[in-house]
């Protein structure tokens, strides 16, 4: 559970508590107890409310109370008055003085029940707004992992506010990324010269006396190769910190135990993007045959087209494709679209993979056009932009082979020119809009399109409530000039949100 500061909890006015010690900032929980001695029945970081029953007749024995408390570690005591005492007792706010920790009246009127559901509920709230912030993270290491171990390294610096270090066990840096004077190289080369250690957790003391709190990770590469992950801050590391260093030490070590993945990683998409914009380049034939053949049976590869919700959640199918691939042995292309969180994949014709199986989890978020068995030069930005419309249009989770029944007039340029007219004027000014505001509001008109204009199947789609996609739909046909009630604007939008621009 997420601490929560006694300041908030004073701050309940409608709960009425008077503080008279605040010797401890914080605390995790709160529950109430008559027990002479309840340390067996509590957790470090508790509130113990309490009206006393057990001391009415022996006040002094607060002193013993307050010790048992404080060695327990609980951070505070909530002290009910109006019925077994009348006012906090003097003897328990020595006590609780002497021993350090938080005391607070709670008056009469006051129930204790109240108080604890006031507790519950902002603590509820505290972990939901953690849990997104650590997605939101994660999703920020997937992308830097893209650019590397130094990028990867970096930013985990930034997100855990740590000194963050990789090393082998033959001593060297691999990478390494201080933090306010703090190096974790140190513990990094300690942690991966130890053999049979896979991960640990520890206090230190510096030479000029800081305390650190020090994680470390360790896995091996092939060969005898050995590296560890060191992650050290002054701070406690919480739970949510230590999910995501988890995240972390999976990502670097997918890049560590693969060090041909960034090269293979770059020729798909250098291969994929030569294809698509000077195919008949023939002082490009020969070294694009060669590098199509690592993937192409015969001269034929099955292409997917990958539609995502956001760029991040594409960054982690991609992460999870590569996952796959090492799996499974097969060997694949990708390339990422920019600006559409879409991917252009090849597989071999005879991989037999399912979509679960490349994308894990993320697969039932994905939409996928499947074009089986076909001629690796038959991958040109016409049909790349085909098979992007038909996955735009499938629902949320499909992945179905490509249906090369479109009408013609789509592939004519001056549709495309007509259809980058009207972009301007509609989805470019939303695409723009969620750029500078941080909103989904593409995503959102595309998801309540494809559901037939439903909202509650846009809602469940978007895991939102139907006030809010009712919200944004508002907020499109303001900034669209557009009505979305009209069947035929509908059409139109529908169409120019499937669509990919001819430009790519």
């Amino acid at each position: 559970m997420t601490d929560i500061a006694f300041h908030w909890l004073f701050n309940q006015r409608a709960l009425g508590l008077r503080p008279l010690n605040t010797a401890q900032p914080t605390f995790s929980t709160i529950h109430a107890s008559e027990l002479a001695d309840p340390t067996e029945f509590t957790a470090p970081g508790a509130i113990i409310l309490t009206l006393g029953l057990a001391f009415e007749q022996h006040p002094d024995g607060f002193e013993r109370y307050c010790a048992a408390l404080a060695s327990a570690n609980v951070a505070g005591i909530g002290f009910g008055t109006g019925l077994t005492f009348a006012t906090v007792p003097p003897q328990l706010l020595a006590a609780a003085t002497r021993h350090h920790l938080t005391l607070f009246e709670v008056p009469r009127a006051t129930a204790f029940i109240a108080i604890m559901g006031a507790v519950t509920a902002e603590q509820t709230r505290l972990d939901n707004n953690a849990q997104f912030a650590l997605h939101r993270q994660q999703e920020r290491l997937n992308q830097a992992a893209h650019g590397g171990i130094e990028a990867l390294t970096a930013q985990a610096s930034q997100e855990l506010k740590a000194a963050v270090a990789l090393a082998s066990n033959s001593g060297a840096a691999v990478a390494r990324r201080d933090f306010r004077g703090i190096d974790a190289t140190p513990a990094a080369v300690e942690a991966a010269a130890q053999t049979g250690r896979s991960a640990g957790a520890r206090a230190t003391t510096t030479r000029d006396g800081q305390r650190l709190a020090t994680i470390t990770s360790v896995f091996p590469a092939p060969g005898q190769r050995r590296f560890a992950l060191a992650v050290s801050r002054a701070e406690k590391f919480d739970s949510y910190a230590r999910a995501l260093i988890r995240h972390l030490a999976g990502l670097a070590g997918l890049l560590l135990q693969h060090p041909d993945a960034a090269a293979q990683t770059l020729l798909g998409a250098l291969t994929l993007s030569t294809q698509l914009t000077s195919p008949q380049d023939p002082l490009q034939h020969t070294a694009l045959k060669a590098a199509w053949n690592t993937v192409a049976s015969r001269g034929e590869v099955t292409a997917l087209a990958v539609a995502a919700d956001s760029p991040a959640r594409l960054s982690r199918c991609l992460i999870q494709l590569s996952q796959a691939a090492t799996r499974t042995g097969v060997a694949y292309f990708a390339l990422p679209l920019a600006q559409d969180s879409a991917a252009l994949i090849a597989l071999p014709p005879t991989a037999t993979i399912s979509p679960t199986q490349l994308f894990g989890r993320l697969a039932p978020h994905l939409r996928i056009s499947i074009l089986p068995a076909t001629a690796y030069t038959e991958l040109t930005q016409p049909r790349l932009n085909a098979l992007l419309t038909h996955a735009r249009s499938l629902p949320q989770g499909a992945a179905e082979s490509y249906d090369a029944s479109a009408p013609s007039w789509l592939a004519s340029p001056h549709v495309h020119a007509a259809l980058s007219t009207r972009r301007a004027a509609t989805t470019d000014i939303l695409r723009a809009h969620d750029a500078t505001h941080g909103t989904e509001l593409l995503r959102t008109l595309r998801t309540y399109l494809v559901a037939g204009a439903n909202l509650a199947t846009a809602a469940a789609e978007l895991g939102l409530h139907r006030h809010t996609i009712r919200a944004r739909i508002d907020k499109i046909q303001t900034l669209c000039h557009a009505d979305l009630t009209n069947p035929i604007t509908r059409a139109e939008l529908l169409l120019l949100s499937v669509e990919p621009d001819a430009a790519g």
